[in-house]
C-alpha cells in the first residue's frame, strides 16, 4: 500500500466522515470538483495524504499537463488524488477528498480509498456527482441519491430527497458504495443534474447541493457569497435566451418535459 499512497501526516481524528469529488466523466456541469473545491477552500483544510498516480491513468489518453515561460519549463503535473482533513466540524471530524476518476486499475484504487477510510475510522462517506440532463436551469435543480444502507433512507428524505432506479454504467462513486457496503460503512452518493446545454459550470446546482451538505452536516459556513453566484448565473442564462431564440425554444421544451413528466414522484432519468 505504501507504493500506492503517500502520507504526509496521520492527524487524530473525532469520528470522521468523508466527503469526496471526481473530476472526468462524473463530473456534469463541473458539479462534483467545484463542490469540493469550494469546501476545501472555505475550510480549514490540510493536506495530510495523496494517491501514487502512476498505477491508475492511461498517460496516453489522460496526458500529464506542461507549462513552459520563454522555453523554461515551469510546472509539470500529474493527475491528483489528495485527500484533506478538517480537525473539527461540528462534533466530529471532516474528511475531503478530490480526486480524478480513473482510467485503470479500479478495484486497486478503491483499495486505496478504503485503506484510509478504515485507517482513520471513517465513519460514513458522502460521494458527490454531477451528471447533464434534460432540464433547464429555470427551475430548481434536481438532485437524486443513491444509498448502500436501510438506515440512509431517512436521511434522504432529512435532505428532500427522493429515490430513483437506474440501470447501466457505473462511475467510481457506486464501486466506493459497493466497496464500503462489504465493510459494513454506510455511504451515500449525490448527484446534481445539470442542464445539457451549460457552457460553463453549474453554479446554481453547486450551490444547492452545497447548502444541503452543510446544513445537514451541521457545517457553519457563510454561503452568502456563493448564493450571489448563483443568482448571477441565473441571471446571466436569462439574459443569454433572450438573444438566442434556439436556446429559448429549447429551454421551453424542457420546462414543458419537467413539468409534464419529471414532477411526478420517482422520476429522475
Amino acid at each position: 500500500m505504501e507504493k500506492l499512497i503517500r502520507f504526509y501526516e496521520f492527524p487524530s481524528l473525532k469520528e470522521p466522515y468523508l466527503v469526496a469529488g471526481f473530476y472526468g466523466w462524473s463530473d456534469g456541469g463541473k458539479v462534483s470538483s467545484t463542490t469540493l473545491l469550494y469546501l476545501l477552500s472555505k475550510l480549514p483544510s490540510k493536506l495530510f495524504a495523496e494517491m501514487n498516480p502512476e498505477p491508475f491513468y492511461d498517460f496516453t489518453v489522460r496526458r500529464p499537463y506542461v507549462s513552459y515561460k520563454s522555453g523554461m519549463m515551469t510546472s509539470y503535473l500529474m493527475p491528483k488524488n489528495e485527500f484533506w482533513y478538517v480537525k473539527e466540524v461540528g462534533s466530529r471530524s471532516l474528511v475531503l477528498f478530490l480526486g480524478e476518476e480513473p482510467n485503470l486499475n479500479w478495484m486497486k484504487y478503491v483499495r486505496v480509498i478504503m485503506h484510509v477510510i478504515k485507517k482513520f475510522g471513517i465513519k460514513r462517506v458522502y460521494t458527490i456527482g454531477g451528471l447533464l440532463d434534460r432540464i433547464p436551469h429555470t427551475v430548481e435543480p434536481m438532485i437524486s441519491f443513491f444509498i448502500n444502507n436501510e438506515n440512509l433512507r431517512k436521511d434522504v428524505w432529512m435532505l428532500g430527497g427522493e429515490f430513483t432506479n437506474y440501470e447501466g454504467p457505473s462511475s467510481i462513486h457506486s464501486l466506493i458504495l459497493y466497496a464500503c457496503m462489504k465493510e459494513g460503512i454506510e455511504a451515500m452518493s449525490i448527484w446534481g443534474h445539470s442542464p445539457i446545454y451549460l457552457p460553463f459550470p453549474d453554479v446554481q446546482t453547486t450551490y444547492h447541493i452545497i447548502k444541503k451538505l452543510v446544513d445537514y452536516l451541521n457545517i457553519e459556513l457563510d454561503l452568502s457569497g456563493l448564493e450571489a453566484e448563483s443568482k448571477d448565473f441565473r441571471t446571466r442564462l436569462d439574459i443569454e435566451l433572450q438573444s438566442q431564440p434556439e436556446l429559448r425554444r429549447l429551454v421551453l421544451e424542457l420546462e414543458d418535459e419537467y413539468y409534464k413528466t419529471r414532477r411526478r414522484l420517482g422520476y429522475i432519468s
